[in-house]
């Protein structure tokens, strides 16, 4: 579907004021302004410290019979968000709005009541990731081909659009369908350079999660966030073709010292194409001069074959 191709309300604010008292808020009540405007708020089907996800239909009031649009809405509590989280809000929301990839999750509508806001996106009925690798232990060759395959594409668009992710990892790519994954989740996205250019702008926010953070962010060097996503993108191959994590990530320090040493493992008698060992000892690389660009594993054999 193409991004605002619904006759979903484009990015705004609510009819009811946001200079209202925040107190008076709650779920419910934006939940109860939606149905009025003909959004269905199913279950959830995610949360996190400041907001949580639902499953949701619309359609559109002047239609009280058919189908309605099966979507997702992200409900985000700004009460309980930080303030750093308050300043890069405005950048997710450029970034969401500004791409448009069949491997990146559209956003098809914003909208703001009190202190929360609302983002209409894909559904996704098939969960994410690592709900699937964690199903079936590990994916085989064949199926973690193809879904790489759509993340480099997405990735490789985001960096031609000057885009960075910074949160690259398997709970932020859901699955469409069994054949088919999305790039989601741009809370700690940013613009990283001009369109089809080179070097990004070092970055100083020190964010993602850290089973899937290169070293340098983890030592809060300024780093190249383009690199950082790469990092990330060969810990999500590490672990579907493993259905182990590279690095554990009890103590920062000794993960450093494994990241920096090259010492991940896999798990016993698992015999891998040397291919894909190759990749990912490229991807995952401590060296950011030499660590692969998108462009370069975008031309790698095995992606290609």
């Amino acid at each position: 579907m193409e991004k605002n191709s619904t006759c979903l309300p484009k990015i705004g604010t609510g009819s009811l004021g946001v200079a209202e008292a925040q107190s008076t808020w709650s779920r419910m009540r934006v939940k109860n302004i939606l149905n009025a405007k003909g959004y269905i708020v199913g279950r959830c089907i995610g949360s996190g410290s400041y907001s949580k996800v639902y499953q949701a239909v619309y359609r559109p009031v002047l239609l009280e019979t058919g189908p309605g649009h099966a979507i997702a809405l992200k409900l985000i509590d700004r009460r309980r968000t930080s303030k750093d989280y308050e300043r890069l809000l405005p950048r997710e929301t450029v970034a969401m709005l500004a791409l448009n990839h069949p491997n990146i999750v559209s956003v098809m509508s914003i909208q703001e009541y009190g202190p929360f806001v609302c983002v209409f996106m894909d559904f996704c009925r098939c969960g994410d990731l690592l709900q699937y690798v964690q199903v079936r232990k590990r994916i085989s060759e064949r199926r973690s081909k193809l879904f790489f395959r759509q993340l480099v594409r997405a990735v490789q668009y985001m960096h031609d659009q000057g885009f960075c992710h910074r949160d690259i990892k398997c709970e932020n790519v859901l699955l469409a369908s069994q054949d088919y994954v999305k790039l989601t989740d741009f809370s700690f996205a940013k613009r990283c350079s001009e369109p089809k250019r080179g070097a990004s702008e070092l970055s100083t926010t020190y964010c993602g999660s850290i089973a899937y953070t290169a070293p340098e962010v983890l030592k809060g060097i300024p780093y190249d966030p383009k690199a950082h996503d790469m990092w990330s993108l060969g810990c999500v191959l590490f672990i579907m073709v493993t259905g182990t994590m590279p690095f554990d990530e009890s103590n920062i320090a000794i993960t450093i010292g494994h990241q920096e040493r090259k010492q991940y493992g896999y798990p016993p008698g698992l015999k891998l194409n040397p291919a894909i060992l190759d990749l990912i000892d490229r991807m995952i690389e401590p060296d950011v001069s030499v660590r692969a660009t998108i462009g370069q594993v975008a031309e790698d054999s095995w992606v290609l074959v």
